[in-house]
Formats: C-alpha cells, structure tokens, sequence
C-alpha cells in the first residue's frame, strides 16, 4: 500500500489566503500624509502662540497685583506705629511663634463665628445662632488659655529631652551635656530666688514712696535655653562646622515642634471634645428654659 502525506488542509489554505488579503489592505489602504505635516505644524504653531499669549497676560495680572499691594496694602498695614508698638513689645518674647499659632486661631473662630451670626433664619433660628456664637468663642477662649498653659508646663521637660537628643546625636555617651545642663538648671534655681526677693523689696520701696515701679528697675530671671546651651557645647562634640550648624538647626526647630504639637493637641482634639457636648447640653436648657418662660408669659 502506497501512503501519500498530504500537507494541505483548509486552515493553512484559510491562513494564506488571510495573509494576502491583510498585504494588500496593508498597502492599499495605507493613509496618505500629503500636506498633512503642514498643517499638523501650524496647528501647532498657532496654539503655542496662544498659551504664550495667555501665559504672559497671567503674568502681568500677577505682577500688577503684587504691585498693587507692595504700594498700597502692605505699608499701611506695616509701616504704622501701632504696628511698631505691638512688634516692639514681642520681638525679644519667648512665645513670639505661640503668639502668631494664637493669631491665627482667632481669625479662624473670628469667621466661624461671623458666619454663624450671619447665617439665613430660615437654617437656623436667632437663638440658636446666639448660643452657637457664645459656644464657638467660648472654645477659643478655653483653647488658648490651655494652649499656653500646657505648651508652659512642658518647656522645661521639653529642653531637657532637646538636650538629651543633642547629646545622642553628638555621642556623648556618658551625657556630660546633660549633666552640665542639670548642673546650669540648679545654679540658676538658687540665683533667681535671690532675684526674686531682690525685686519684691524694690516693689515694697516703691509702693511705701507711692510710686509705680518700673520695668528697668527690677533684674530680670536667669533664663538657661537650651538652645544656647547646646550651641557653645556641641562643637568640641562634633567633627565640623557644618555638622555643628547643622544639628544647631534641628535644636532650635525642636521649640517650635513642641509648640505646634501643644496648640495642635489642644485646639482640634482636648478641648473640641471637652467642651462641646456640655455646651450643647447647656443650650438645649437654656433654649428650653427660654421657651417655657415665654410660653409663660403668653398665657399671663
């Protein structure tokens, strides 16, 4: 019996065939770019023109109202004796950084409260925007007080951990910085008690004389900052100048950390939740005690 291999089947006639019909597509429906570079290049060309135009009007915008306010906003604002008093009077504070946390919170309540008194009666009733103002303040108030309280009360804590980092951070493994430090802490502890009985009795003098004593008359405190500590310590620890000034940078950003971390604490945590349901629980009484006194009234 003779085998023949036949190698054709209907598939591989169906693939050749597939192939040349998708060759001559190829080449006869290939799209024509005559002219097109053209223009594809001047359409480009004219929406660059555009967004340069629009780029360099924004930019004159801009500049004309930085102008506006460099000459007419800013040296009114700024360049005033008001203004030279209050920066005159905390420029040498301790809590100048607390100072502008605090400004800042009290434009926000500022317009949290403005917003609510001038909300439409028809979303809220005249009393209770009242009692919603006086809660919104209250708040603040209660805020800032416990702000300054708390960031006070960890300053000495908190100088000691910066003086415990720097001394980490420069390898002093035996702590000799804080050591010194403690030892800067005490010296200064026995000095300002004698300051301070030092100026009670310039006080007593004054008020027997009849007489307001004044601030250049009294000593002031002896203030140990860590900060100032650590800056005349911390070169002999380390190998350069740049890495001294650098570590320098990262101390004196520690106080304002703290800070921030207090004011933070105390304004969108401790005191929101502290305060406002026995706010709210107190104007739903007073609301309540109001209406019972006015329906009162109505039948009399």
């Amino acid at each position: 019996m003779n085998v023949t291999l036949n190698t054709y089947t209907p598939q591989a006639r169906y693939n050749t065939q597939y192939s040349a019909s998708n060759n001559n597509r190829k080449y006869n429906n290939a799209p024509a770019f005559t002219g097109g570079a053209e223009q594809v290049a001047e359409s480009v060309a004219k929406k660059s023109k555009f967004f340069k135009s629009v780029i360099k009007k924004c930019n004159d915008g801009y500049d004309k109202i930085g102008e506006f306010f460099a000459n007419k906003v800013i040296p009114p604002l700024f360049d005033n004796k008001t203004t030279d008093r209050i920066t005159n009077a905390v420029k040498e504070s301790d809590n100048l950084f607390s100072h502008f946390l605090a400004i800042g919170s009290l434009i926000t309540s500022g317009m949290y409260i403005y917003k609510t008194l001038s909300m439409d009666e028809s979303k809220m009733d005249k009393d209770r925007k009242k009692t919603l103002a006086v809660n919104q303040f209250l708040t603040f108030v209660l805020s800032t007080a416990g702000a300054y309280m708390l960031d006070s009360s960890l300053s000495d804590w908190w100088s000691k951990m910066t003086v415990r980092y720097a001394a980490n951070q420069c390898n002093d493994e035996n702590l000799t910085l804080v050591d010194e430090y403690n030892k800067e802490l005490a010296k200064a502890k026995v000095e300002n008690e004698k300051i301070k009985a030092d100026n009670e009795a310039l006080k007593a003098a004054a008020k027997k004389e009849g007489r307001k004593i004044v601030k250049e008359e009294l000593t002031e405190y002896n203030k140990v900052k860590a900060d100032k500590f650590l800056e005349s310590r911390i070169g002999k620890y380390l190998g350069t100048k740049d890495e001294a000034d650098l570590l320098m940078k990262k101390i004196n950003g520690m106080g304002k950390l703290k800070t921030m971390l207090v004011f933070a604490l105390v304004y969108r945590y401790i005191v929101p939740v502290a305060v406002t349901k026995p706010a709210n629980i107190l104007c739903e009484k007073y609301l309540a005690h109001k209406k019972e006194k006015q329906a009162v009234n109505a039948k009399a």
